[in-house]
């Protein structure tokens, strides 16, 4: 306990902001490039299917993330692929609506973002001690929510007040700041491979990795709709059912959400010293959907969509963190896949936001207004964090659900002794 004491880096907190590269070039991606074609006259459907069709190619991001896991180390390639998102962010922004490169540039900003985000992942994953996860995993999810946040409030002003290229240039820039902290993350004489190695043996080691037992249960564990919460995402259409003005919609879903947030994270750092991860990450999933069903008794106010904008958002918040935590704690110290790992199972986190926002717009369709959507996610949550109640409660109780170094099925990638369902 004492020699882990001493293991522990300094400033693991600030490690965290590295992430905020990432929320700040995808609020461009989902916030401020919508924001700039609505400006210029294009249409919402084909606004739409733009930004669809960049969320579906970074879902691809698990697949090409084995990369980063070979030739050059995850520090090299995080650099490296901060400054293709500066690039690619300030081609998008100064990019005419017309362009039919657009979606192209679009789809691969956002792809590229993904592979960052997986790169700097697996390189804490990899480089911190265990005994930080649970921080690491709580500043990650605050550096994402605060770049995502600073970049929805700030971009779209910027373009509009700056002639043309120097606003989409001071956003460019923007988006490298948070690299100033990249001195301060330990290095790793070990977190890359030799070329000549590097590809010999991936496809081996990634087959190996997806039968891992651990990775199998978090896969589960993570495409099923337990605290998804995807109601935060629609907020921003739906204020008039609740007779809400556009202003406090801008300020609730901008500036509210980001405080919540960040207050949500660090509430969620003291829960995670009495409570582990996957616990807290079920735990959040019913309260959740309860609170979500809780509003159906309240009249349509301003300050009920407001108690949504604020409940959800720290419901999210809150699950955010375990879900990291979760993920950081399942990835060995100093794992050759770490990059690949993170980026699987935070691609597995995704794939409910795509199918539970289809499923909350079907709810709204079919009771006619919000109550629908709101029963629909609630109902679904519920049943996925009850489905999932019981055997996540076993493998906790059998430590199935993180690395231990004592137990070799988690020791050894390709270990397949202790089956899923054990």
């Amino acid at each position: 306990m004492g020699e882990e004491a001493e293991r522990q880096p300094k400033l693991v907190w600030l490690m965290g902001f590295m992430n905020s590269i990432y929320g700040f070039a995808y609020a461009a991606v989902l916030v401020t490039v919508p924001q700039l074609l609505a400006s210029k006259g294009v249409a919402e459907p084909v606004i739409a299917n733009l930004t669809a069709l960049a969320l579906i190619v970074s879902l691809a991001a698990f697949a090409v993330a084995p990369m980063l896991d070979t030739l050059v180390s995850r520090r090299t390639w995080s650099i490296g692929l901060a400054i293709a998102v500066s690039a690619l962010t300030l081609l998008l922004l100064l990019l005419p609506p017309s362009s039919a490169l657009l979606g192209l540039v679009l789809a691969t900003d956002a792809l590229v973002t993904s592979l960052f985000n997986a790169a700097i992942g697996g390189w804490l994953a990899a480089v911190l001690p265990k005994g930080s996860d649970e921080t690491i995993g709580t500043w990650f999810t605050i550096g994402n929510s605060f770049g995502f946040g600073l970049g929805a409030i700030s971009q779209f002003w910027l373009i509009s007040h700056f002639p043309e290229p120097l606003g989409a240039a001071v956003i460019a820039a923007a988006t490298l700041a948070p690299l100033m902290i990249v001195p301060v993350v330990p290095r790793s004489g070990d977190d890359r491979r030799r070329v000549h190695e590097s590809f010999g043996n991936l496809a081996g080691d990634l087959v190996q990795l997806i039968r891992e037992p651990v990775v199998l249960r978090l896969l589960l564990l993570f495409v099923m709709p337990c605290a998804a919460f995807t109601l935060t995402n629609a907020f921003g259409g739906i204020g008039h059912d609740f007779k809400a003005s556009e202003v406090l919609v801008d300020v609730a879903n901008g500036i509210g959400a980001t405080v919540i947030g960040f207050v949500g994270s660090l509430a969620a750092r003291v829960l995670l010293k009495f409570l582990r991860a996957p616990f807290m990450y079920l735990g959040t999933g019913i309260i959740g959907a309860a609170f979500t069903l809780s509003l159906l008794a309240l009249p349509h106010t301003p300050m009920v969509y407001l108690m949504a904008v604020v409940g959800e958002n720290a419901a999210q918040s809150i699950a955010q963190v375990s879900q990291n935590a979760i993920i950081f704690r399942s990835i060995r110290e100093g794992s050759p896949l770490a990059s690949s790992q993170f980026a699987l199972l935070n691609t597995a986190a995704v794939v409910p936001y795509a199918y539970m926002q289809m499923l909350d717009g079907y709810g709204y369709k079919l009771a006619g207004g919000v109550a629908g959507s709101f029963m629909m996610d609630a109902f679904v949550s519920l049943a996925a964090c009850l489905l999932l109640s019981v055997p996540v409660f076993r493998w906790l109780r059998a430590g199935k659900l993180e690395v231990d170094p004592e137990t070799s099925e988690d020791r050894n990638p390709g270990g397949v002794e202790g089956s899923l369902a054990s």
